[in-house]
């Protein structure tokens, strides 16, 4: 289990090598999103390559073991132990903490919502809003909020099952076009 983990200011003057997530870009030498991981038994820093724009923040996974960090947008989801981590999500602006399972909701750049729990992303959900979401919050079993419209400014009312992913509405088309949807069917 990771015993702390946080964001530092950038690469530390001393001490071993940041470990660079992807690796291919650590070779060029950028200092990024830099975080430092302690289990209690060595320490350890990463360096991520930053997303277009987002969150910059490391947060504990819902798994108790693992890490999330979101990179200016880009969600890796870290193994302190092994000193790996994977990018699952590009473009991330918001975050929401679940319960029932433990998690998040993230919003995709205001376009569409996914959903991150112990096992990993649960669902995501089709396009809902051509550029943004406005009053996005948790109702009982649901994600509700305002997605924009292209068509005479407005805003359109979208739901989102917080179990299965299913959504309701939004200002985009109805059809999965994009093919982003990924629904937990029980």
């Amino acid at each position: 289990m990771v015993s702390s983990f946080k964001l530092l200011a950038g690469l530390p003057p001393y001490g071993a090598m940041a470990t660079a997530f992807p690796s291919e870009w650590g070779r060029l030498g950028h200092e990024g999103i830099v975080a430092e991981f302690n289990s209690g038994r060595d320490s350890w820093i990463a360096n991520f390559r930053p997303g277009l724009g987002g969150l910059k923040v490391v947060y504990p996974h819902p798994n108790g073991h693992d890490a999330v960090v979101i990179a200016s947008g880009d969600l890796w989801v870290v193994n302190p132990e092994q000193r790996s981590a994977e990018m699952l999500l590009p473009a991330v602006d918001m975050a929401l903490e679940v319960q029932e399972p433990d998690g998040w909701v993230f919003s995709r750049q205001g376009l569409a919502l996914a959903r991150l729990g112990p096992d990993g992303l649960v669902w995501h959900t089709r396009r809902l809003s051509w550029d943004g979401f406005d009053g996005v919050r948790i109702e009982g079993d649901e994600v509700v909020g305002l997605a924009s419209s292209p068509f005479g400014d407005k805003w359109r009312e979208f739901r989102v099952d917080l179990q299965t992913g299913r959504s309701f509405g939004g200002a985009y088309l109805e059809s999965d076009s994009e093919r982003w949807e990924r629904i937990f069917v029980s």
